[in-house]
């Protein structure tokens, strides 16, 4: 479909329904992928899928509190749930939501629309439902749950851009020392972040979910991806991706080219077992291709990155004993040879610029 097209069905839209035509248009756009309608000869069709929108904000809960989500997430991962243990035969009279940071209430409304009994919490002192002054790092979970949804940025403890919307002080009160949005650095919230996992997880029934809606950030220059980064226990059910509207930083400009963040994701976390604990921590590394031999390393790889390493360009001699103590170097008694073959039989990478001197055959950065 060309600009044209769009443009003209865009203003076919307005025309017949004003001002909410855009929202339509993005309801339109993202039908097939939020849900799958059954099959001819099929018997279910599918109302949750792997990638979740609602342009529409729908009812519960406040729509002016910063980073509050749609009700119709918590909705969704609801009935999935519920969904879920009633196929297996299991009893929902008891069913649960706990929402730990529940800010304006939009977990209470979601489970009392499915008929459902929800334990809300909150570090707000005075939240709008629930348990207020409640303190993830340092109070214990007293109850017990089916369902934990746990949402970083709908509260004031957590917030997925981490210093970017602060909540004690802004959305509520005085800053608190134990709101994470006001943590020291990125290793500090992720390790606080972790804590509150870990005590979640515990708080569930046999045959819970912990749902945990997490965004990506920027800081300075640096993308953090806290869903890669976080702690993950149980068995990794699901990974769903949220599509986000209307965002703040829509309505700004920006002169630095940079990819814009408009997902979040719910991480879905099952606990089969009432006692063994599956759990996943991810661990960044970093290695030398300098001093470090791999399977996947050809001497045309450290070759051309030794070049680069050094501006593109380099005389032959400075490469041999740039490269004399690599551990390819050491397993190879000819080794001096072996550079000279590579660079001849990668000559169209290659160019002689006299005297044994090499250089890329294109601009290093």
């Amino acid at each position: 479909m060309n600009e044209e097209m769009i443009r003209r069905a865009a203003a076919i839209l307005e025309r017949e329904f004003g001002q909410d035509w855009q929202g339509i248009a993005q309801e339109l756009g993202t039908e097939n992928l939020r849900r799958r309608k059954p099959p001819p000869a099929g018997a279910f069709g599918k109302e949750l899928t792997s990638f979740m929108a609602f342009p529409e904000r729908g009812s519960g809960g406040d729509s002016q509190w910063r980073g509050n989500c749609s009700p119709e997430v918590v909705s969704s991962i609801l009935r999935y749930v519920l969904d879920a243990k009633r196929y297996y035969g299991k009893d929902t009279s008891q069913f649960t939501l706990l929402d730990p940071m529940s800010g304006s209430g939009t977990s209470k409304a979601a489970a009392d629309r499915s008929g459902v009994r929800s334990i809300l919490y909150d570090l707000n002192p005075a939240p709008a439902h629930g348990k207020g002054g409640w303190n993830a790092l340092k109070d214990d979970v007293e109850d017990s749950a089916d369902l934990v949804f746990f949402h970083e940025s709908a509260c004031a403890l957590i917030s997925p851009y981490h210093n970017i919307i602060q909540y004690s002080g802004n959305m509520w009160g005085k800053p608190h020392p134990d709101d994470l949005s006001r943590c020291e650095d990125y290793n500090d919230f992720l390790e606080k972040l972790n804590l509150c996992i870990r005590k979640l997880y515990m708080a569930l029934r046999k045959d819970g979910r912990l749902a945990v809606l997490v965004g990506d950030i920027r800081m300075q220059g640096r993308f953090y991806s806290i869903q890669n980064d976080m702690m993950r226990m149980g068995d990794f059910e699901s990974f769903l991706v949220k599509g986000q509207f209307n965002c703040v930083s829509d309505k700004r400009r920006y002169q630095k080219p940079f990819i814009p963040i408009v997902t979040e994701y719910l991480l879905l976390l099952h606990k089969k077992d009432a006692l063994l604990v599956p759990f996943h921590f991810a661990k960044d590394s970093t290695f030398s291709v300098a001093d470090t031999d791999l399977t996947a390393l050809t001497w045309h790889h450290l070759i051309r990155m030794t070049l680069e390493s050094a501006g593109g360009r380099m005389a032959l001699a400075e490469l041999y004993v740039r490269l004399q103590g690599h551990p390819k170097a050491k397993k190879n008694g000819h080794f001096r040879e072996r550079i000279r073959a590579t660079i001849y039989e990668h000559k169209d990478q290659y160019t002689v610029c006299g005297d044994g001197v090499y250089r890329l055959n294109y601009q290093v950065a």
